[in-house]
């Protein structure tokens, strides 16, 4: 029986997957849009087509298969094994326009998915020698994985199984009182965002179809960019500011960035994670500047300050756009503070990556309060408190065990990463801001991602880049369940 019922679990998943089978489909369609205002590029449109028509096609004859198995309820750990086989299938079948188009090997076209939905911004494409269906698929990429996949599935599956979908994914911040007007009203204001800034980047002099690509991957803490010298192609001081606002906003909490549209600002400010971005940023940028001038990257004071800020911004963010080319390579004395950047990333429940806000806030406020009570007498005992959006809440000792666990595995991974790196022959210091540049979804280089990088590098950031999307836990959890059902199903057979 039980065998059974694991079975008919995992079919029901299989129907899952068909919504997502379907959902690539469209993704795959959607550049096709601008044909008309390219027609020149009508010989790429097959390789949008065909795929996209039969992943529609596929994914409603899995959906006419498995339309009588319903699940209510998932086993434990069971949400994390979709989550997985959702990013793992969507990564697979959205290379299949890279591949057709005969200009990428599949490595290549795997990595460059893997950058797009995991909002990286790592890229091997000749963005000005490309077609403009190209460039804008991979901005798709950056729109659908910026804000989640599985959040869009679960505002498609109303009932609990999409819900649980979305908490399974790491989203746990209430919009709303119903999770499914939460995954819908972080929709909206994520969709609200780049229309807006696609609004503004046409203002201020970009041209509509640069203005739509900058507007998602800077919302989506992307990183693609339409030119090879990113935002920097512009020169525009208002362009800048544009994209920094765009940069911040994506990066924030959704809940957060609620409170600041509402006028809650004191809301806004007294939440741990936007303190903590704050103090990073007042006390990084200056560092930058100084870098700048001395290095003479730029030539004046106000143009090292323009350029620091968005620097800053974009490093922090995890969003990976920039004014300065080569940015990394020349930071000298500034690359400790910028690797500290790249580390700590943007708030829980954002597009950005790394460490998160969050688990630095708690993990800085639990290291101050072992401290104090190691130094205060025994009989004064004070409450262990972190605030979240200008409310105290308790600090539990596996909340914080569990926090600590979390960053110790997380640098354990990277330095698995930075050694496999480096035995492919780059130094170890490149090696550990390339791997945690993708482990924070990063995408500044230091010199290791170019076109001529090996299929062994690019595996090696493959792998870190969809560990940094789907957060260590989930994976780790994920596996686990696979594990187990599998030595389950063959126990099973061998009792038979």
């Amino acid at each position: 029986m039980e065998s059974k019922s694991s079975r008919y679990e995992y079919i029901a998943i299989l129907g899952a997957l068909a919504y997502v089978i379907i959902m690539l489909g469209v993704i795959m369609l959607f550049p096709v849009l601008i044909l008309p205002f390219y027609p020149e590029e009508k010989e790429v449109m097959q390789s949008f087509v065909l795929p996209g028509v039969l992943s529609i096609f596929l994914g409603y004859l899995i959906k006419q298969f498995t339309a009588g198995y319903k699940l209510d309820n998932l086993k434990q750990n069971s949400g994390s094994v979709i989550v997985l086989l959702i990013w793992f299938v969507s990564i697979l079948i959205g290379s299949i326009p890279f591949l057709l188009t005969g200009e990428y090997t599949f490595t290549q076209a795997i990595f460059e998915t893997t950058s797009g939905f995991t909002t990286t911004g790592f890229s091997i494409t000749d963005v000005e020698n490309a077609s403009h269906l190209i460039l804008l698929y991979r901005s798709t990429l950056h729109l659908f994985g910026g804000v989640g996949l599985i959040l869009i599935l679960s505002s498609v599956l109303s009932n609990v199984y999409g819900m649980q979908l979305f908490s399974a994914e790491g989203h746990t911040d209430r919009l709303t009182p119903s999770l499914l007007n939460s995954a819908r009203t972080i929709l909206y204001i994520y969709l609200g965002f780049i229309i807006s800034g696609t609004t503004l980047y046409i203002i201020f002099g970009m041209d509509p179809f640069d203005a739509v690509n900058h507007a998602i991957s800077a919302v989506a803490t992307g990183g693609f960019s339409t030119k090879n010298d990113s935002i920097g192609y512009w020169h525009s001081v208002p362009i800048d500011i544009v994209t920094i606002v765009l940069m911040i906003l994506g990066a924030t909490n959704f809940m957060a960035s609620l409170s600041l549209m509402k006028g809650k600002f004191r809301r806004f400010f007294n939440h741990a994670e936007t303190k903590v971005t704050l103090f990073l940023l007042a006390t990084v940028t200056p560092i930058i500047t100084v870098m700048f001038l001395v290095e003479n990257i730029c030539p004046s004071v106000l143009s090292a300050i323009d350029n620091a800020v968005f620097q800053a911004v974009s490093l922090i963010t995890t969003t990976g756009l920039s004014t300065v080319n080569d940015f990394l390579p020349r930071a000298s004395f500034a690359i400790v503070p910028i690797i500290i950047l790249m580390l700590v990333g943007g708030h829980s429940g954002s597009t950005a990556g790394g460490i998160k806000a969050y688990r630095v806030a708690l993990a800085a406020k639990s290291l101050k309060y072992d401290i104090r009570e190691q130094i205060e007498p025994k009989r004064i005992i004070h409450a262990r408190e972190i605030t979240r959006y200008d409310k105290k809440s308790k600090i539990t000792q596996s909340e914080q065990s569990g926090n600590y666990t979390y960053i110790i595995i997380y640098f354990l991974i990277g330095l698995v990463g930075t050694f496999a790196l480096t035995l492919c022959g780059n130094s170890f210091s490149d090696s550990f801001i390339e791997f945690f540049s993708a482990l924070g979804t990063v995408g500044m280089s230091i010199g290791i991602i170019t076109p001529d990088m090996s299929n062994a590098e690019m595996w090696i950031i493959i792998v870190g880049m969809i560990i940094a999307r789907l957060e260590v836990y989930i994976i780790i959890l994920g596996i686990s369940r696979l594990i187990i059902d599998l030595k389950e199903s063959i126990r099973k057979r061998r009792t038979k």
